[in-house]
Order: C-alpha cells, then sequence, then structure tokens
C-alpha cells in the first residue's frame, strides 16, 4: 500500500467524503435512492495498489451493482504523489461535471495509461486531452472539459481542492481506502468483503 502519514487530528469531515455520491446535475453527482449504495473509492491515480482496486474490483462492481442501479462508486483523489495527480483528478472532476456517465470510463482511462514507475511526472495536459477525445462527448462538451480543469478559477479545481483539504482534515494513513455508506472496506483487494457490505439488506 501507499503509505502517507497527514498531520491532521480533526475528524469533524469525516462524513464529507464517505459518501459522496450525491448529486450534480451536469456535474453534481446524483442523488441515489435508498436501495443504491455508495461506493467511495480514496486513492490516487499514480498509486500501482490503487490500479490494481481499479482493474480487479470496479469491473465486477460494474456488473453486478453499477449497472443494475444498485450502487455507485466515486474515486476521490487525494493527490498525494505530485502536482500532476491533482490535474489528473481537476480533468476528472472536469468530466464528471459536464458528463457523469463518462466519469467512471475517464478513471479508466486515465489508470491505463499508469506506468510501471509510476512515481514519475507522467501525467501531462497531452495526455489528459488524449484521453478526454475519446470519451462520448460531443465537441463542445469536449471542450468545455479541457478548458475547466486547465483553469485556476473553475468548478473542478474547487472541487480539487476540497478533496484535498478533506484528505488533510481526514485521517488518511494509506490509500487505497475504500467505505460503502459509511462502512470501511477491511480489504479493498477482495471483491467478497465488497459483496458482503453491498448485500446487506437495509431497513
Amino acid at each position: 500500500m501507499c503509505k502517507f502519514v497527514l498531520k491532521c487530528t480533526s475528524l469533524l469531515v469525516i462524513v464529507l467524503l464517505l459518501c459522496s455520491c450525491s448529486n450534480i446535475k451536469n456535474g453534481s453527482f446524483n442523488n441515489h435512492s435508498n436501495r443504491t449504495k455508495c461506493i467511495t473509492i480514496y486513492g490516487d491515480y499514480k498509486c500501482a495498489y490503487c490500479k490494481k482496486i481499479e482493474n480487479t474490483i470496479v469491473p465486477k462492481l460494474k456488473k453486478d451493482y453499477i449497472k443494475k442501479d444498485k450502487a455507485e462508486v466515486n474515486f476521490v483523489n487525494l493527490g498525494f504523489l505530485g502536482k500532476d495527480s491533482m490535474k489528473a483528478g481537476r480533468a476528472a472532476l472536469a468530466v464528471k461535471l459536464i458528463s457523469d456517465k463518462e466519469y467512471l470510463k475517464f478513471n479508466h482511462l486515465i489508470f491505463n495509461e499508469q506506468p510501471k514507475n509510476s512515481h514519475k511526472t507522467w501525467i501531462t495536459n497531452r495526455l489528459l486531452d488524449k484521453q478526454i477525445d475519446k470519451l462520448n462527448l460531443n465537441d463542445e462538451e469536449i471542450k468545455k472539459v479541457k478548458k475547466m480543469y486547465k483553469e485556476k478559477d473553475s468548478k473542478a479545481w474547487e472541487m480539487a481542492n476540497d478533496d484535498k483539504k478533506v484528505a488533510k482534515k481526514k485521517k488518511v494513513k494509506k490509500v487505497p481506502l475504500v467505505y460503502i455508506n459509511g462502512e470501511k472496506v477491511k480489504n479493498p483487494y477482495k471483491y467478497k468483503e465488497y459483496q458482503r457490505i453491498l448485500d446487506k439488506k437495509t431497513s
């Protein structure tokens, strides 16, 4: 696991992102029904272990829960591993703001570009723009996404900075860290752990 010690003492904001699958029409997260559970993955686009979750767990979640409207996934990029990681986080949020449906696809595209030496600087505007071009967006939407993640006063920048603030206030010692409706997934690499929580009956 990628370990990061943060100087933080406050736990007051833990709830803020434990289930951030709340709505953004044109960006804000969609309000989920009582039967839809929220899977929040804290990670970093440059973390090799986070890539493992993306490649081994997320596809199963899509098949068994997301496509059946039983769950939503939100990846919170904490940007521990460099400024280029923050750039990717802003781009992902810009995609989410324009088209929530393309958000998980974009995440997958970015993780697929992760090299073996993932801690080096590799996330560039050129790489991000190339992945954005692969999304099911019209020309105007593509322009908006590319513009938004590059502009410092944009909503995507604001949201990415908020994620970073939460990371500093929340006691995150390592990533990936996964919660489902506020309950921590003890072993994020075991799919049965996700199923155990997701298949619980809600009152």
